[in-house]
């Protein structure tokens, strides 16, 4: 479908959208094109405007939206849908004490914000030595011996490594929203699962993503054909990024703590890591 949106910055023209387009996904692609967010977006369509009311994961044709449609776009507190007022996600904050990956994923599973570290770290290292073939040195980037000792550190942070391994333990679809790069990272998918979680990355940390109701009771496991609730959760990583809600890796120096070398950013880091066997390390934050 093609449609025309007039704003206060021009007209805009959207091309190829397709018939299932949900009226999230369309605001979306409207705070992708103006910078506006999709609780600042009111639709209006039709002579005389009217508000364009449904549910975020309405289909845009069921509210009226056909191609060749114009709309018009205005800034201002969007009228609320019909779910709305009784569900709404938000970001759950989890501590930062180097086990924020794992607790993160603890409250998901109903286990609890606090205290999973030691736990899945062992399950990381279960995993590892159960299939050398896979986990290999190559695969982790050090030698197998070395890895496990440091992931059971609890001064360790989790990773990709470990999101991919716990998917497959719990048997979960693990959905990561990178708030800096605006890229969904998908640990499990086509494994048949049939729930997922939503994670936020910010660079450094892990928070996790609950549905909250109207009596305050968390939801933070989801159907895995329900797309709706992916573009629903997706909307807190573009409001945070928007916001600047994040720590760009790549900017920041680090300290080598063995030799205190310094490094720009994660990569020159990581390359250290690789050459000298040092991997431990720490954010410089101010620099004479």
């Amino acid at each position: 479908m093609n449609i025309k949106v007039n704003c206060s910055a021009g007209s805009l023209r959207l091309m190829g959208l397709a018939l299932d387009t949900t009226l999230l996904q369309l605001k979306l692609r409207l705070t992708k094109e103006t910078g506006l967010p999709p609780d600042q977006q009111t639709l209006l369509a039709g002579f005389p405007p009217k508000p364009i009311v449904g549910d975020n994961d309405a289909l845009i044709t069921s509210v009226g939206i056909t191609s060749g449609s114009a709309i018009l776009l205005k800034e201002g507190v969007a009228l609320p849908s019909s779910s709305s007022s009784t569900a709404k996600f938000q970001r759950k904050v989890i501590a930062g004490d180097n086990s924020c990956l794992f607790n993160a994923i603890g409250f998901c599973l109903g286990k609890g914000a606090t205290g999973n570290g030691e736990t899945m770290r062992q399950v990381v290292v279960e995993a590892i030595v159960r299939n050398p073939a896979l986990y290999n040195a190559t695969f982790l980037g050090r030698p197998v011996d070395e890895y496990c000792a440091w992931i059971l550190d609890s001064k360790s942070w989790g990773g990709e490594i470990e999101l991919s391994i716990l998917s497959m333990h719990f048997r979960i679809e693990m959905l990561v929203f990178d708030v800096i790069s605006m890229s969904r990272l998908c640990y499990g998918e086509d494994q048949g699962f049939t729930q997922r979680l939503f994670l936020l990355y910010d660079g450094i940390h892990y928070d996790a993503i609950t549905e909250v109701d109207a009596r305050g009771k968390d939801k933070t496991l989801f159907a895995i054909n329900d797309f709706a609730k992916v573009e629903s959760a997706s909307v807190l990583a573009v409001e945070a990024h928007q916001t600047h809600q994040y720590t760009d890796v790549g900017g920041f120096t680090i300290q080598c703590m063995v030799c205190r070398r310094a490094f720009k950013g994660q990569m020159e880091a990581s390359v250290h890591a690789q050459e000298t066997g040092h991997y431990e390390f720490g954010e410089v934050t101010s620099r004479q």
